[in-house]
């Protein structure tokens, strides 16, 4: 089972354009709009792989979230928030194949409100199951909302995945969760490493997991990813695909990764599957997610190697 937390969900407005020119009118072609987030985003590819999902955290004005999830047959308990859901705008430009992200901040919550949304998960937690604390804080959360949360689920049997960067996730650290998933820019940001230093990052990973972390996926763009554990660390390449969008693949190798690890496969063999899944992703336009068949597809394509020791 895996309930997935969503603190500050969006529409997801994804448009295209020729070229973004500052100081300039610009008329944009909106392609579609999606009630997302990355809690969400987790949500769906988990229940899209055949696992058991729900969704929990805030809903708003008129409970588009609820209404969302319904659609997708996802169960989710959602607590009410006054104020309408904010808007996260992706603009792709079809000159250059850059992506603009502008996103609003979203409706401020109180200490009481987070309580709720803590409780809810407290409500469901059941020993062996996976909760997944993903995305950003909503404005009044202070910065170890998620360190609270991990430290509280993982004391009653459950495993805490996180990934989020910044304060939060180095906050997050210090509750040892089972699996953070930071990309290659926020795990410099948070350990200080040099990226062009693969023997110094691979070192940093092995010092978290020595220090209580359970596992490291990082990912690195279109050069793959990682996993690193104390048991061993292995890296497998990227999928040789046609990028069609770059939205939603770090949510889906996280939510693969995890649904592969809650069936008991080796690490090796559900880094290969995540991988699979992010590219199935990454192979489809805008903010869609991947689809079961095209995962199953891309799995003979990639091969993972155990990094030296």
């Amino acid at each position: 089972m895996i309930f997935a937390l969503s603190m500050n969900p969006s529409w997801d407005k994804t448009a295209s354009i020729a070229r973004f020119q500052p100081d300039a009118p610009n008329r944009i072609q909106v392609e579609r709009i999606d009630a997302g987030g990355k809690g969400v985003n987790v949500a769906r590819v988990a229940h899209e792989l055949g696992e058991e999902t729900e969704l929990i955290g805030f809903d708003y004005a008129g409970e588009p979230m609820k209404a969302a999830m319904a659609q997708e047959s996802i169960p989710c308990r959602l607590l009410p928030l006054n104020g309408e859901m904010r808007m996260n705008i992706k603009l792709r430009e079809t000159d250059t194949g850059r992506t603009i992200e502008i996103s609003e901040r979203g409706v401020p919550v109180t200490g009481e409100q987070i309580k709720a949304v803590l409780h809810a998960l407290l409500e469901t937690a059941k020993t062996g199951a996976w909760y997944v604390l993903t995305g950003s804080l909503p404005p009044g959360a202070p910065p170890d909302t998620y360190r609270r949360f991990c430290g509280a689920i993982q004391a009653w049997g459950c495993s805490a995945a996180v990934d989020c960067d910044g304060e939060a996730l180095k906050e997050a650290i210090l509750a040892k969760p089972a699996l953070i998933k930071p990309n290659i820019q926020e795990f410099c940001g948070l350990t200080g490493v040099d990226a062009q230093d693969r023997r110094a990052v691979l070192d940093a990973c092995r010092r978290l997991c020595f220090q209580g972390v359970g596992r490291v996926c990082l990912t690195w763009g279109g050069d793959g990813a990682w996993l690193v554990s104390a048991k061993g660390a292995w890296a497998c390449g990227a999928a040789k695909i046609e990028p069609r969008g770059t939205q939603g693949g770090g949510d889906t190798m996280l939510a693969a990764l995890i649904t592969a690890l809650s069936r008991g496969m080796p690490d090796p063999e559900a880094l290969r599957f995540a991988s699979a899944a992010a590219a199935a992703t990454v192979m489809r336009p805008g903010t869609l997610l991947c689809r079961c068949g095209d995962v199953e597809a891309l799995l003979p394509e990639l091969t993972v190697c155990a990094l030296e020791p």
